[in-house]
């Protein structure tokens, strides 16, 4: 199904002087939540139109993706949503780990009443991620898996770090939700989450890197 086939209902108007980035906010999350489904079009002046905006906003927001890597332009055809393979899973969550593994050496760096704190927030996101696997809701735990990574990453507080992890991270969570290079029951998330939370509040290096490297080869 191509974008212009989708139903969507128009979204308000957008009066911002980031209006390409609120756009293209919109549109990673319809490509991860699969709305706009891998190899589908996008149609420039149908998004134009359910933001009530101009095309040219949206051909930035495009643009935006294709450079993330979630969408690739074809010579003479348009934008789509870019279809990743089992090779491109691997390349991901290879990276992934790279970018965890360096955001834990400054962790752990860190004084203990500085880790202490980021494994307290990190923690909150574990009981939610619990929750989510308690009540089945596979969708909603991927997103916490999602989001527990991210603020791992940002708790290091490199800014070029976090911005290199959130497009991997972005791409990591539509592989996971659109079960490609498929990853494991969810059942033992928690378990793992866990156990990240309390090496991070230990300032473990080591058993940061086999834990990420345990996670991470699940899928």
């Amino acid at each position: 199904m191509s974008a212009s086939d989708l139903t969507t209902a128009p979204l308000p108007g957008i009066q911002s002087q980031s209006t390409s980035a609120i756009i293209a906010e919109h549109l990673r999350e319809r490509v991860v939540d699969g709305t706009f489904a891998p190899g589908s079009q996008m149609n420039e002046a149908r998004i134009a139109s359910d933001f009530q905006v101009s095309r040219g906003p949206v051909r930035e927001a495009l643009q935006r993706l294709v450079q993330e890597g979630l969408l690739e332009s074809r010579r003479n055809r348009g934008v789509f949503v870019r279809e990743l393979t089992d090779d491109d899973a691997a390349e991901i969550f290879a990276a992934r780990e790279v970018l965890e593994c360096a955001a834990a050496a400054v962790i752990a760096a860190k004084p203990a009443a500085e880790r202490s704190a980021i494994a307290a927030a990190l923690s909150s996101v574990v009981t939610e991620l619990n929750a989510a696997i308690e009540a089945g809701n596979e969708a909603r735990a991927l997103r916490l898996d999602h989001e527990f990574h991210s603020r791992f990453v940002e708790s290091a507080g490199n800014s070029r770090l976090a911005r290199a992890y959130a497009t991997i991270a972005t791409e990591s969570l539509i592989c996971s939700s659109h079960a490609v290079g498929a990853h494991p029951p969810l059942g033992d998330f928690g378990t793992h989450h866990e156990a990240l939370v309390h090496l991070t509040e230990r300032g473990d290096i080591e058993g940061i890197h086999a834990a990420v490297h345990q996670h991470l080869t699940r899928h």
